[in-house]
Order: C-alpha cells, then structure tokens, then sequence
C-alpha cells in the first residue's frame, strides 16, 4: 500500500492490559495514526480505553479488528497467545507488532517468520531496549573501536515480584527476562551465543524460577554473564561492558551510561533521554509507511526464543547447551 503525505494509518491494539494500554497512548499521540480498534477480553479495561482516548471501536473479540480494514495491529496479549493471533493477524493481511517473546515455542516463531513472508507484511516483536539512547550511544563506540576488542558483558536485570504485573503462572523469569537480554547482547555485538549454560531457583513460587544465573559463551572469545531475578527490592537494568580498551557502564532505566579507561574516572556520556517505547512504535509505523525494514523484525524474535528454550533445557538438564 502506497501512503501519501497526510495519509493516517489505520491501527488496531489486541490486548488493552498493561502494556496494551501504553501502546494505546502512545498511538493516541501520533498525528499521523489512526486508532481505531481495541480489543480485550476484559469489559472493564475497554470501558476504561473508550471515553479516555475517543476510540470508536472496542471488542471482546479480537476477529473483530482483523476483519475491519486496520492496516496494521499492536498484539499486546498473554505470551500463550502470541502464535494463534499473530499467525491470523498476517493471514488478515495485516502488519504486526508484537509483544516480547514472539512466541514461547521457535518452532512456531518461525512459522510466524514464514507466514509474514508469505502475506508481505511486516512482523516486528517489542525489543525496545534497541531504542533506549544509553544502549545506541554505546552501541556507536563498540563500532568505532572505543573499547578495542570485547571481552564480557555482565547484566543485572533485578526487580521484587509483584503479583499484580505477574499474575501469569507460567511465566517463568527466564521467559519474562532473557528475550531481551539475549536481545541486547546481539545489538551490541551482532553476534549470537554458541553455548549457554543456566542455573537457577524458584524461592517465591515452587516450580516457577525466579532467579537465574546464566552464563553464554561467544565467538570472538567474548562470554556474558547475567542476573535475573524478582528477589530484590530494587528496579536494575544495568550493563556492563568490558574491553581492551575500555568499558562501560550502562544504566538503561535512567539510560545513563558512564565510560572507563585506564585508571581514570568514569566519565559519563551526554545523553538525551528518549521514550524507547514510543519511538519504537514510531519506527513501526514509519517502516510501514515507507516499506522499509525495522531492525527489531520477527528474525531477531524467533532467535531470542530459541535461546530461551535452550536456557530452560540447560537450567532442566544441568548441563551446557551448545547451540
């Protein structure tokens, strides 16, 4: 489809929770959308959307919004039901973005991949973390040499559990975290892991990890190290990375981000904080406009799942998985 200046994009949002919500915001600030439709299986988060954001449309049912002539969706649902909505989404002819992880099985992630090939429609999955400004200015001096070659990153991504955001039983914090730790380590290196091995616990909820230690291997001789939990009363989303050269100090929540060389101080970047989230869906919607690509595309998506699955096997066997 081809846009003319002026032009409004036709948009729905599946899924009016919480980050359906935030989707539904920041749509609603974009001059050049339209917002449509939302759908929810929840009246009451739909008699909350309706009068707050004039929005037309809303529907218990999501069929609703594929069979209206929205050009493309916010899939913003339970992680069990990415794959069914998804794969009808791009059957309906409709461009996607979805929540993290695309899908909880690769195998079905891929399908996704093909299925979106197939209808011509662009398939994004929500790896905002490639929008934060702390991460791309690092992300600039890991390409210009800054820090010579690279040697490890740690993460610490730390919060306390909260019943009222993690109502699902089988979300893991492994499922929850890792996409878009795995995410970040492949924007800030472009390379994938070749081995992982996992350690974790379930102290809140038996039989639902809530802490895990997990180690990747690299080429190029670079490892990763990373801590998730929900045992700790603190918010951290904090990356450090290690070089010959140099290192760095990533805080992405605050997206501060200090550099290190030699024995000197830290010296902290300048940088403009940004609102990851809604340049992410402005990319989004560029790329639709424009028939371009987005770097966070349903490749990038089906890769973070399959890491996923074989961070799960390696937590289940005690064993290194070699990919």
């Amino acid at each position: 489809m081809n846009f003319s200046i002026g032009d409004k994009l036709k948009i729905g949002v599946i899924g009016a929770g919480r980050w359906g919500k935030k989707h539904i915001d920041e749509y609603s600030k974009m001059k050049d959308v339209e917002l449509l439709w939302v759908s929810d299986l929840s009246k009451e988060n739909l008699n909350l959307c309706k009068p707050q954001y004039n929005i037309e449309n809303i529907t218990t049912n999501y069929n609703d919004v594929l069979s209206s002539d929205v050009e493309a969706v916010s899939i913003c649902t339970s992680n069990e039901t990415h794959f069914e909505v998804c794969k009808n989404a791009l059957i309906a002819g409709k461009n996607v973005l979805v929540e993290k992880p695309l899908t909880l099985q690769s195998k079905k992630a891929y399908k996704l991949m093909e299925i979106a090939k197939q209808s011509n429609k662009l398939l994004a999955v929500g790896h905002l973390f490639r929008y934060n400004n702390a991460i791309n200015e690092v992300k600039k001096l890991v390409e210009n040499k800054t820090f010579g070659d690279l040697f490890y990153l740690r993460f610490q991504w730390t919060i306390q559990w909260m019943p009222e955001i993690y109502p699902d039983k089988q979300l893991d914090i492994i499922v929850d975290m890792m996409p878009h730790l795995y995410d970040i380590m492949n924007y800030l290196t472009g390379l994938w892991p070749k081995k992982i091995t996992c350690f974790g616990k379930d102290f809140i909820k038996k039989g639902l990890e809530d802490t895990a230690y997990i180690i990747c291997e690299f080429p190029k001789n670079i490892i990763t190290h990373s801590e998730i939990s929900w045992t700790l009363p603190e918010k951290v989303r904090e990356v450090d990375l290690i070089g010959s050269k140099a290192c760095a100090k990533i805080q992405a929540v605050s997206q501060k981000a200090t550099i290190f060389e030699g024995s000197n101080e830290g010296r902290a970047l300048n940088i403009k904080e940004n609102n990851t989230l809604g340049d992410e869906l402005r990319c989004f919607i560029d790329a639709i406009k424009n028939n371009s690509i987005v770097s966070n595309d349903g490749d990038i998506g089906a890769r973070t799942v399959e890491l996923v699955e074989a961070t799960r096997k390696s937590l289940e066997t005690k064993k290194t998985i070699t990919l």
